[in-house]
């Protein structure tokens, strides 16, 4: 495998371990905004005249010697931070005057991702994620690498990670889905501003109100009301389509493959087998269009700080939502799968929605159906179960009632059967206990064609 950065002197190809640096401009890429903030202000200081007819000295000097700081800082980064990379192991060695090592094994890796921040992205650079079965503090994190680089060290951890020994290249692929333009701007606004009219609305409110009664200040308070929500509402709005932009999902050798973004990039791959738990959400808004949203839960990613990465796909229409999950899942009908509602008397804990509250299960996965407006489908492989348990509030004892539910790993799918008759309930904890053991000893992997949108 030829180096997939730049090579420390005196490395020597072929060997046994391969040692490899960061590259040269991440003291500039790592600066990112700060330094083009102290940039930007020091040319500002030199143009500006002070009282004396010349530049602002002191504005120069402090803010120049800040942003030199920013590059020593990136400098000192480079030159003491190094991997390696060894059979089974990725270890980072970095520290200037306490030394630190990291180590993980390749057959933990939950996913490879190559992410282009914009400051990196225009230097032509990027950096691996690479996320393990703990939690997202624990993801190794190489910025920067060259982009070309970056992709050739995930293909190597990748296929490494598989046991399939040295990886060869990036591996081919064949495109999934990619969502139209038009359909993710539509389920943006959709799922953004509907809510949030009831708040743009408050200022024109108060806006009219304070004019009929001659109020100035009142009017000037909601026309300051309206822009500010106007604000964040299109910041929101413009924060997702920059992260979705362009999102395709492809499936590859190594793995699922999902692409986005405009300014700032992102590829993420997750390897077979390593998607825990999966939901197909439809909110409201969406229901008259029949869109509906993937989300996945995977070992690592955590229930905060990932609930973009947690996403499938962001929005595409409900029957190609669920042929896809059951060929991730190793060929489900999820169509097929019987269903019960919880005993009439749980409309007495659930009034409205109780009749919404589905579950069952086939001999490959648990499925939880939820949700009177918004509707959501929880899908759980029986292997990748981490742990069951039955629940009971006061008002649920006084009726015989109990909540089912299947732990998966920290992320958007938490699977219950809520409302069950207890004796129901118990006898779900038993057959998925039953269920697990064969199922882990199975093999799940995908051996069917994949959907695909044209």
């Amino acid at each position: 495998m030829p180096p997939v950065s730049d090579p420390v002197p005196g490395h020597v190809p072929g060997g046994a371990e391969e040692t490899y640096r960061l590259h040269p401009l991440t003291p500039v890429a790592l600066g990112g905004r700060i330094l083009g903030f102290l940039v930007a202000v020091t040319l500002l200081g030199l143009a500006e005249r002070g009282s004396s007819g010349g530049p602002r000295w002191p504005q120069v000097a402090v803010f120049g010697g800040l942003a030199v700081l920013v590059v020593v800082r990136g400098i000192v980064t480079v030159a003491v931070t190094s991997y390696h990379l060894l059979g089974g192991e990725l270890r980072i060695d970095n520290g200037l005057f306490q030394k630190q090592s990291k180590r993980i094994r390749l057959n933990r890796i939950q996913s490879v991702d190559v992410l282009e921040p914009f400051s990196a992205r225009i230097f032509g650079l990027a950096e691996v994620k690479v996320t393990t079965a703990g939690n997202e503090r624990a993801a190794i994190r190489l910025r920067y690498l060259a982009l070309p680089s970056a992709q050739g060290l995930r293909a190597d951890l990748l296929s490494r990670s598989t046991g399939a020994g040295d990886g060869e290249g990036e591996a081919p692929e064949r495109t999934l889905i990619t969502v139209p333009h038009g359909r993710l701007v539509g389920s943006v606004l959709l799922q953004m501003v509907s809510w949030r009219l009831l708040l743009l609305a408050i200022g024109p409110a108060l806006a009219v109100v304070g004019r009929n009664n001659g109020h100035r200040a009142t009017a000037g308070v909601g026309v300051a009301i309206f822009i500010w929500f106007a604000v964040l509402i299109a910041h929101a709005i413009w924060q997702r389509l920059n992260f979705l932009w362009e999102f395709t999902v492809a499936e590859s050798p190594d793995g699922l493959r999902v692409r986005h973004g405009l300014l700032s990039t992102s590829r993420q791959t997750v390897p077979p087998g390593r998607i825990q738990a999966i939901l197909i959400h439809q909110p409201v808004s969406w229901r008259p269009f029949g869109w509906v949203q993937v989300r996945m839960n995977v070992a690592g990613y955590g229930r905060t700080g990932s609930v973009k990465r947690a996403t499938l796909i962001p929005v595409t229409d409900r029957q190609f939502a669920e042929r896809l999950v059951g060929w991730v899942l190793g060929g489900v009908a999820l169509g097929d799968i019987p269903l019960s509602r919880p005993p009439r008397r749980a409309a007495l804990r659930a009034p409205l929605w109780w009749r919404a509250q589905l579950a069952g299960a086939d001999d490959r996965v648990f499925v939880a159906r939820h949700g009177l407006l918004s509707r959501t489908i929880d899908i759980v492989p029986h292997q990748r179960a981490q742990s069951l348990r039955i629940t009971e509030g006061p008002v649920q004892r006084a009726l015989g009632l109990g909540s089912f539910h299947l732990d998966s790993t920290p992320g958007p799918v938490r699977t219950r059967a809520a409302n069950r008759d207890a004796t129901e309930a118990r006898a779900m904890l038993d057959r998925q206990i039953e269920r697990a053991r064969p199922a882990r000893a199975v093999d799940s992997s995908r051996s069917t064609p994949a959907p695909q949108v044209t």
